[in-house]
């Protein structure tokens, strides 16, 4: 059974629809991100590692240490 082109387009739009606009599916008071990594931070060199917690630790040190101004350039 095929489904017909129209609604198949209608859906992409609507699926579309909603990602672009993600603050209708979140609730008002909704303003708190937790983070919980997936283990225990063993080693704090992601050179060395390619373990995700020590890839997510060193990106937060980074984005804690340097931030971005209104023309996009890294400023501590």
């Amino acid at each position: 059974m095929t489904v017909p082109a129209l609604s198949r387009r209608g859906l992409l739009i609507a699926g579309g629809m909603g990602l672009a606009a993600p603050s209708l599916a979140a609730s008002a008071n909704a303003r708190v991100l937790r983070f919980v990594p997936q283990s225990d931070l063993g080693v704090v060199d992601p050179i060395w590692t390619q373990a995700y917690v020590t890839r997510n630790h060193g990106l937060l040190v980074f984005d804690t240490l340097y931030g971005i101004d209104a023309d996009f350039r890294p400023v501590p």
